[in-house]
């Protein structure tokens, strides 16, 4: 079944959820429907109802703007690429590398963690920066969620919500 763009009050992109979720927030009047699915409709047996393309709730969210800390949320960040090598892996092949090591006092978040190809990792070992030549490509940082939201949507999905993005 199709998804749905789901907006917080002020027109932000929050999540994308599924025609169930979008149906109930709809049928519990927490949310309006924006626009919706051409020629898609669910059926009861009295009724017909057509799939909410995008959504708008009608309260506030609460902090919108964090990404939470976690191996793939660190790998949409890097765009799924060591970045030692500059060599796109899939996520299985990619572990996490302590910029500082923890060995050294480095902590684990988002200003200390990159994604590392297993030879890189491997080879950079428990050093600190400036003992070997293997510096990250990116410094890395916090990611917006605004970024991440979009880094996660597929080719199709930036197609069918490139009005709400700005796509091309």
């Amino acid at each position: 079944m199709q998804q749905t763009l789901l907006l917080d009050s002020s027109f932000y992109p929050i999540q994308m959820i599924d025609w169930k979720k979008a149906l109930t927030l709809f049928f519990t009047e927490r949310a309006e429907v924006v626009e919706n699915h051409e020629g898609v409709e669910v059926r009861s047996t009295h009724s017909s109802y057509k799939l909410p393309k995008v959504m708008r709730l009608f309260c506030r969210v609460g902090n919108i703007t964090t990404v939470k800390f976690n191996r793939q949320n660190v790998f949409y960040r890097d765009s799924f690429t060591c970045q030692y090598c500059r060599v796109t892996f899939k996520s299985k092949d990619l572990t996490l590398d302590h910029v500082i090591p923890k060995s050294k006092g480095g902590d684990t978040s988002w200003d200390n963690i990159v994604s590392a190809c297993g030879p890189c990792n491997n080879k950079k070992a428990d050093k600190l920066p400036h003992q070997t030549t293997m510096k990250p490509f990116k410094k890395p940082t916090r990611p917006k969620k605004s970024v991440m939201f979009i880094k996660k949507l597929s080719q199709q999905e930036k197609i069918l919500w490139k009005d709400w993005f700005g796509f091309r």
